[in-house]
């Protein structure tokens, strides 16, 4: 009975392995090129900070986009260069209007990391907005770099901004298309600065406007009076 119950406890291990083994190996993608895109949005301040990871077995593909001279090391220029390429794959609009995206920072491992399928090339690309009006804004994204072999995420980051709220997102299918919604608040600081600032003005316009009524009222005194040719002398 002992050796039964042993033998059975075998084979439930087995199969509780053999389950499981699907799950690490869908885990870690070999053929795919993971692209993950978080926003942040700020008032004065949009970042698109873009993590890719390409699988091992489709590494080369991506670093013959990037070691263009197949000297196995990645230059500023190579990087940079790399960098306009996602870029152009890129599409950012924001309330209905196209924008110009920035390469404000990149981060890229080497060539050797990048092929175990671990190494992770970073962009981070910005668009100043301008002044924002209050209200709900909507941004959208589309991503369609090596969309063959492309995973995407899309999602928003909260804001550090308080005046910032995220009220919705969507997302196709394969997350290679989005939308943010977001509201503005102008802050309340901002507000009582201002009322502050109106009041000086109406305070100080208020005290114009009495000097100049007193100075209209004051009679003025005829220089005839003083043309005795003697010199004024204080009375006692």
């Amino acid at each position: 009975m002992e050796a039964v119950t042993a033998q059975l406890h075998r084979l439930l291990l087995v199969i509780v392995a053999l389950a499981a083994f699907p799950l690490v190996v869908h885990g870690h993608v070999l053929d795919e090129y993971l692209q993950s895109t978080l926003v942040v949005i700020e008032p004065g301040d949009i970042r698109l900070k873009i993590n890719l990871t390409p699988g091992i077995e489709i590494a080369d593909k991506v670093i013959s986009q990037i070691d263009r001279n197949g000297d196995e090391t990645v230059s500023s220029d190579e990087a940079t260069a790399y960098a306009e390429i996602l870029k152009r794959d890129l599409t950012v609009g924001l309330d209905g209007r196209d924008t110009q995206l920035r390469l404000t920072a990149s981060g890229m491992p080497e060539l050797a990391e990048l092929r175990t399928g671990h190494g992770i090339i970073q962009m981070e690309f910005s668009l100043t907005p301008g002044s924002f009006s209050g209200g709900i804004h909507q941004l959208t994204f589309e991503n369609r770099h090596f969309d063959s072999l492309g995973v995407y995420l899309f999602n928003a980051a909260r804001s550090p901004s308080a005046s910032i709220r995220i009220v919705r997102q969507n997302r196709n299918a394969n997350q290679s298309r989005g939308e943010i919604g977001f509201a503005y608040d102008f802050p309340r600081s901002l507000s009582q600065q201002t009322t502050g600032i109106f009041a000086f003005i109406a305070v100080a316009l208020v005290g114009m406007l009495a000097v100049l009524w007193r100075i209209t009222r004051t009679p003025t005194i005829s220089t005839g009076s003083l043309s005795t040719g003697k010199p004024l002398v204080a009375e006692r």
